[in-house]
């Protein structure tokens, strides 16, 4: 199936998407037209849950979200309420593809065997069918590639993802768009070391002064391509 037109969800999909080569590819085969453009996109999620099990549980989503072909970044930090662990998995990629208006090829990587081996068709859904259901419904639309990444094991964005999920859990709220942005360009410059302290640094400082709840997040970019349409936009 050509990478330019929208496929239906697929379970399981056992080729992997190799980002870095496809978008080379678009690249050099030139803009196709609107109509049938396809945004390549990658989405590291992660999820946190604080007290898992407990009545008092607080869960969030985090999640980096990369249009590939536009080198645009979207950042998500989602208060997900008084769930498990587990749940929170499977909602921080539920979370992560509501924010996208087209219909996208996409990878998707998470430190949850969980969730990636049930994706992958090696589990069946025995269990929390509700917030699976929520997740098949986001993927229809969508060519989507799961796979497993270790977790706290240096990668940059993932990292990222799980500062985020945190945060939210945390502040039980949605972390506001204007912090997100901001945020979004401290992760922008340290994306190609080895630490997010700076990252970091910022995201404590926000989570210092929350006591306000704000569910939209727009789009920052990382630089200046255009051309494509954005996986964001409809």
């Amino acid at each position: 199936m050509g990478i330019g037109y929208p496929a239906p969800f697929f379970l399981p999909i056992t080729r992997e998407l190799n980002p870095v080569t496809t978008v080379r590819f678009e690249k050099e085969n030139g803009r196709r037209p609107v109509e049938n453009y396809t945004p390549i996109v990658t989405i590291y999620a992660d999820a946190s849950c604080l007290r898992n099990g407990a009545a008092d549980s607080s869960a969030g989503g985090g999640a980096v979200i990369i249009d590939r072909n536009r080198m645009e970044v979207k950042l998500v930090a989602k208060y997900l309420g008084t769930i498990t662990n587990q749940q929170a998995e499977i909602l921080a990629c539920v979370t992560a593809l509501e924010e996208l208006r087209r219909s996208c090829r996409v990878e998707i990587l998470s430190d949850s065997r969980y969730v990636i081996d049930t994706m992958n068709g090696r589990n069946r859904m025995k269990t929390n069918r509700a917030v699976w259901n929520q997740l098949i419904e986001q993927s229809y639309g969508h060519h989507i590639t799961w796979r497993w990444m270790k977790g706290h094991d240096g990668e940059t964005f993932q990292e990222a993802a799980d500062r985020l999920a945190r945060a939210a859990s945390t502040a039980r709220t949605d972390l506001l768009s204007a912090d997100l942005d901001f945020l979004a360009e401290h992760l922008s410059k340290e994306s190609n070391q080895l630490t997010i302290r700076s990252f970091e640094i910022e995201l404590d400082k926000i989570l210092s002064r929350y006591d306000q709840v704000e569910l939209t997040v727009p789009a920052t970019r990382l630089d200046g391509a255009g051309g494509y349409p954005s996986a964001f936009l409809g």
